[in-house]
């Protein structure tokens, strides 16, 4: 398709790493990144999830097992990559909770982890920028049917929004933007059968777009398709 080719053409050779790409969510994120013609690491426990990726997309996606919650994992995800590549333009953060987490401490250890592993990873990346800037996207997406209580949803929502824009400004003179995600009250399919996935995807893109450079940042965009399809809110 002409329109795919001038994407690819215009984004060829620039680098986005996901971190806890082991989902749904990752997978469409990063089958949609390859096809605009970036180089895509995705960084997980199990990153044999992207073999059928890899398969189609070669050396333009480098699967990296890495624990989230460890430093030292991280920081040889960091080198890994930096070996590879030389560069990283884009860095999304995934806190994904699956239906059959779902119990009462989920929205808290949602929560947690949507805060602790962005700032480990924007620390461990961010720290080896030179000059050029880095779009930093995290994402929080609850995976279940049913609402959260609405207390917890509160404090997830608050928690997200207060570490987004404290580290926003922490970075802001250093050549970092970082903004957020969050999605609920929603299934993880394929991206062909989930409009919430397909909307997520078009939002990550747009907040890390290039040409919103040094424009945006601070930002939590909070995605919940209603019947009146209008999926940003908040």
């Amino acid at each position: 398709m002409e329109g795919g080719q001038t994407a690819a053409g215009s984004y060829a050779g620039k680098v986005c790493v996901l971190v806890g790409a082991s989902n749904p969510v990752g997978f469409c994120l990063a089958q949609s990144f390859l096809e605009t013609g970036y180089r895509v690491a995705v960084g997980d426990l199990d990153p044999s999830d992207f073999s059928s990726l890899t398969a189609v997309s070669g050396t333009n996606l480098f699967p990296v097992k890495v624990n989230l919650n460890r430093d030292v994992y991280v920081n040889s995800m960091v080198d890994q990559v930096y070996l590879r590549w030389s560069r990283v333009d884009i860095l999304v953060n995934i806190a994904f909770r699956r239906r059959e987490c779902a119990d009462p401490l989920s929205a808290t250890d949602l929560g947690l982890d949507a805060v602790s592993n962005l700032i480990r990873v924007t620390s461990a990346f961010g720290s080896r920028l030179q000059g050029e800037e880095l779009a930093v996207v995290n994402i929080a997406w609850f995976d279940e049917k049913t609402l959260l209580e609405a207390d917890r949803e509160a404090v997830l929502q608050a928690a997200l929004r207060t570490t987004t824009s404290a580290m926003a400004k922490k970075y802001i003179d250093t050549g970092l933007r970082i903004n957020a995600v969050h999605t609920r009250n929603a299934r993880s399919t394929s991206c062909v059968q989930s409009e919430t996935l397909r909307t997520l995807v078009q939002a990550v893109q747009f907040l890390a777009s290039p040409e919103l450079s040094g424009k945006l940042t601070g930002n939590v965009l909070d995605i919940d398709l209603k019947p009146d399809d209008s999926p940003f809110r908040g």
